[in-house]
């Protein structure tokens, strides 16, 4: 008879805790291709304001976001200096550099244990985001990268 434990990976994955003062999100590290502190931008004219500007991270141009501005966090202060991490992402062949104000752990999460956004949170984070999960006395917010890409882009004009 084997003794052995089954190997339980009930469909778990992995997310990067990120957090803009006292809010907390998290991010599938596999959306993820680097975690660097901030490094200076060269800002770009008529751009979105979430668009903090461009940097040359090891030969390659990526495009710098304000996440806070994004999400609508008003206190922003801490962006000065350059401080903050730069949650460095790939997509399409385009790179971009979400900025967050801290990193925490990398922990695994359950997909039974996400839930919806509950109707208190900002709207603006619906439309960015796959639902929340509880991490102790916090509620993190997984963020969709993704989603988040699709809404800096304005949708084409209709041509007539």
């Amino acid at each position: 008879m084997n003794n052995a434990k089954p190997n339980i990976v009930a469909d778990t994955f992995k997310i990067l805790i990120l957090n803009i003062g006292n809010h907390y999100f998290g991010a599938p590290i596999e959306s993820i291709q680097d975690v660097i502190q901030r490094n200076p931008t060269t800002p770009v004219p008529l751009t979105p304001p979430n668009i903090i500007g461009l940097l040359n991270l090891r030969g390659h141009i990526v495009t710098e976001i304000d996440v806070a501005y994004t999400l609508g966090i008003h206190n922003r202060d801490w962006l000065a200096g350059n401080n903050g991490y730069s949650i460095v992402i790939n997509r399409g062949g385009e790179m971009y550099s979400l900025v967050f104000e801290g990193i925490g752990d990398v922990v695994d999460v359950m997909d039974s244990s996400i839930e919806k956004l509950p109707d208190t949170i900002n709207r603006k984070w619906f439309s960015i985001s796959r639902g929340v999960c509880r991490m102790g006395d916090k509620l993190v917010v997984l963020l969709d990268f993704n989603l988040m890409i699709d809404h800096l882009t304005p949708e084409p004009a209709n041509m007539v």
